[in-house]
């Protein structure tokens, strides 16, 4: 498991001095202004032509909550144009910012990467990626040479479909049909 978690994603300037629009991935929005240090990434983009960024370190300077969001000054970004660089980049922070969660609570990062296989021992692929419904979480589970078919499946993250997590064998066990 990674060191780092993704805890919010940087927007579009605000106005002249350095500000920016920020997102806050979290469930305490305003949390994230008291983790330090942030590093952000970014992966290219060839649409709009923003190269990738491996890492940059800073910390939140000053946040202001403006329309139910909130517009965040990062140390040594003083202007409009420096700012205007770290559009689209995640801010990153270090496992340990984040609370200890119960046995039936995981972050999305730590399922990434876990493989998945049926109670009839069927292996269907790892999950991608994990994304929100509105009713429920949902994990995209890519089949790959090791699964029982290439399918990519969307398989609902509930009590009654997820029945073991195991992170120390990377695994998760569910009821769910292959052909479904």
């Amino acid at each position: 498991m990674s060191a780092r978690m993704v805890v919010g994603r940087i927007r579009s300037p605000y106005g002249l001095n350095g500000w920016v629009w920020m997102d806050s991935f979290t469930d305490d929005p305003a949390s994230v202004f008291g983790w330090k240090p942030w590093v952000l990434t970014r992966s290219a983009d060839r649409v709009t032509g923003r190269p990738a960024i491996d890492s940059v370190e800073t910390a939140p300077k000053e946040w202001k909550r403006r329309d139910k969001r909130y517009v965040v000054r990062l140390d040594g970004f003083t202007d409009r144009t420096s700012i205007e660089s770290l559009v689209n980049c995640l801010v990153e922070v270090g496992r340990g910012h984040l609370p200890e969660l119960s046995g039936d609570e995981f972050y999305w990062r730590d399922l990434e990467g876990c493989r998945v296989k049926t109670l009839r021992n069927e292996m269907l692929g790892v999950v991608k990626i994990v994304i929100p419904t509105g009713a429920n979480d949902v994990l995209v589970v890519r089949g790959d040479a090791e699964s029982i078919d290439r399918t990519e499946r969307l398989i609902p993250f509930i009590s009654q479909t997820i029945l073991d997590v195991n992170l120390a064998e990377r695994l998760i066990l569910v009821d769910w049909d292959p052909l479904f």
